[in-house]
């Protein structure tokens, strides 16, 4: 079993944050599951995370025979819940509602395991990163964003769901680094606090999910300025198409489009039964009439991966954020891609599979 670095994530999380103590390893019960299982939730309540994780815990519970009781952790860039859900026994009653395969955890120090090492996931779907401002702000599109903030470096305020976080790297990669702007970025424990933090005056900007910003799309008290894509999205319920990023910055994607990314997670080692059944209930949970609603409706997309589809996937995610974040100087990492022995992004495909690598399935 791995164990999170406490000190970095207390760090990151505040001095207040309570974290699980490790329990022993035992025997584990056969049939899973025969009792409760409990979903840790790596942010907040009401954000793109809770949203699909309950949606699929609701999924789920119509297949087994026993409740699934889902639970907020937000905090350290979700480093508490997994460390929660790590310190319990590896049998499958406490899984981790993960966003974005842990991808930072290793450079900020929280553990020195590689994602795939710990975990295996099984990916239920993917969003996309949007900027949005309150209805009456002098923005009118990204360009006058970057240009606030090329003028007069820190003084446009940009929320997020934490430093580090995807929609905080979305902002770096397609408006700050392309661009040389500096802003001020705004951490919250999940994007429905960041949401919200533009409608209240604390931030100028959100950048988070879009499915974290549509309902006030919808009632227009946010005004959309771009979308991680390379065309414009029509919105169900929202009057303008929302403009694709690459229409204010030419060179926002040439690293890719980045997306979030949605998951259940399993401690690697805990029983082969456990992970046969939740490969073949997760299958069937994301086909869900009432789960690909609640998607449609929050304009986030249903996708099935697990196995070394999703491993190798975990770890691109990784090398990709990794050296990023490393080469363009952010602060807070505690070591560099190279010491942890994470390959470049241009290196990956000739370095998977590791050597100790072994697939679930």
């Amino acid at each position: 079993m791995t164990k999170l670095n406490r000190r970095q994530m207390l760090a990151g999380a505040g001095a207040g944050s309570l974290l699980m103590t490790l329990k022993p390893k035992s025997a584990l019960a056969q049939n899973w599951p025969e009792q409760a299982v409990t979903v840790v939730i790596q942010y907040g309540a009401g954000g793109g995370t809770d949203t699909i994780i309950r949606a699929l815990a609701a999924a789920l519970e119509k297949q087994f025979t026993v409740g699934i009781r889902a639970v907020n952790q937000p905090g350290a860039a979700g480093a508490l819940a997994a460390e929660n859900v790590l310190g319990r026994r590896p049998d499958g009653y406490w899984l981790l509602g993960n966003a974005d395969y842990n991808k930072i955890f290793r450079v900020l120090g929280y553990t020195q395991d590689a994602p795939w090492k710990t975990w295996q996931f099984y990916k239920i779907g993917r969003s996309l990163p949007a900027w949005a401002v309150p209805i009456d702000s002098p923005f009118k599109s990204l360009s006058d964003v970057v240009e606030a903030a090329k003028e007069s470096p820190g003084s446009v305020r940009i929320s997020n769901s934490g430093i580090g976080t995807v929609w905080h790297e979305a902002t770096l990669v397609a408006l700050e680094y392309p661009t040389g702007a500096e802003f001020n970025h705004i951490p919250y424990q999940g994007g429905a606090p960041a949401a919200l933090a533009a409608l209240q005056g604390e931030a100028d900007v959100v950048a988070t999910g879009i499915q974290e910003q549509v309902e006030y799309l919808r009632s227009g008290r946010l005004r959309n300025i771009g979308v991680f894509l390379t065309e414009p999205l029509t919105v169900e319920g929202v009057d303008e198409p929302l403009q694709p990023v690459t229409d204010a910055i030419p060179g926002a994607a040439d690293i890719g489009l980045i997306q979030g990314v949605y998951a259940l997670a399993v401690q690697r080692d805990a029983p082969q039964e456990v992970h046969d059944m939740m490969r073949t209930a997760v299958a069937e949970a994301v086909k869900d009439e009432a789960f690909t609603s609640v998607l449609a409706n929050r304009v986030m997309f249903p996708e099935f991966k697990t196995g070394e589809e999703v491993d190798r996937e975990a770890a691109l995610f990784e090398s990709v954020t990794s050296w990023l974040y490393y080469e363009n100087g952010m602060e807070g990492l505690q070591s560099t891609p190279e010491e942890l022995g994470i390959p470049r992004p241009q290196d990956f495909a000739a370095s998977w599979p590791p050597e100790d690598y072994s697939p679930k399935f």
